[in-house]
């Protein structure tokens, strides 16, 4: 499973595999099959979610969901379906990353998007949450959780805990998108198959618009996240062991980049509503 992150790569990352010989291509990116919400999952039906093999060389099948991570229960439904399953996580700044997921959400949804400082306080709990809240609407749990998913410390732990470490492979997407060819041998290394003969081009999906029209971030707003987020953060430096100096939060909190000038190029991808 490509489990994690939104806006890290995964929708690149599944087309490349969605190529290699010994994988079944799934029906389609993110099945989303153990974050419905609407299936019995005392007695789940994994008919609708399985794919044969088609040809005798394939050895896998894969599901790219990237919320998978942190979607509560998803994790516990997949142990039970297989205890064994592999994951492949990819991780952005958090900060960049909540980011990029409100301009994808306003440019495809402009109607029902959150403004900026909406989307900060909309489903947007201190920590990971063990069930959905009561009465929540899931759709729009779905669509507007943002901040909830940058505690990757938190993510990794769980799913350390549940399946062990040896059962993850973790990777930076600012490594994957530079240099992708090393980052999939050490997927397709990962997942016991050959390496590519020949390494496809990697596919850039998804592009978003340059910019969006709505009220740009603050500094304020970027301190309070950097705070928010710091104590996740130190956990998942420490369980990742990647290699993080280059992002935006781990500057911010170390006194090497200031809230205001991350801000200021955060905003220069935003327009003023009336120029939109």
């Amino acid at each position: 499973m490509i489990a994690g992150t939104q806006k890290a790569g995964t929708s690149s990352l599944s087309k490349l595999l969605d190529r290699h010989p010994q994988i079944v291509r799934a029906p389609r990116k993110e099945m989303h099959f153990f974050d419905n919400e609407s299936l019995d999952w005392e007695r789940p039906d994994y008919s609708s979610y399985e794919v044969a093999p088609l040809r005798p060389r394939h050895r896998l099948v894969g599901d790219a969901t990237p919320l998978y991570l942190w979607w509560p229960q998803a994790l516990e439904r997949i142990r039970a379906y297989n205890p064994d399953m592999k994951f492949i996580v990819l991780f952005r700044d958090p900060i960049e990353r909540l980011f990029s997921q409100w301009q994808m959400v306003l440019n495809r949804w402009p109607d029902q998007a959150p403004s900026w400082s909406t989307f900060l306080t909309r489903f947007a709990p201190d920590g990971l949450e063990d069930r959905i809240p009561p009465k929540t609407n899931v759709h729009a749990y779905r669509m507007q959780s943002g901040v909830v998913r940058g505690y990757y410390g938190a993510q990794l732990e769980r799913g350390y805990e549940m399946f062990g470490r040896e059962r993850f492979h973790v990777v930076e997407f600012r490594h994957f998108v530079s240099d992708h060819g090393p980052v999939v041998d050490a997927i397709t290394d990962f997942l016991g198959i050959q390496r590519y003969r020949e390494q496809p081009a990697l596919p850039h999906a998804l592009p978003g618009k340059p910019a969006v029209a709505d009220s740009a971030p603050t500094a304020d707003d970027i301190a309070a996240l950097a705070e928010r987020y710091r104590d996740d953060f130190a956990l998942f430096e420490r369980l990742s062991g990647l290699e993080l100096g280059a992002w935006p939060l781990r500057q911010i909190l170390a006194g090497e980049l200031s809230p205001a000038d991350y801000a200021a190029k955060l905003a220069a991808k935003v327009t003023s509503p009336q120029a939109g």
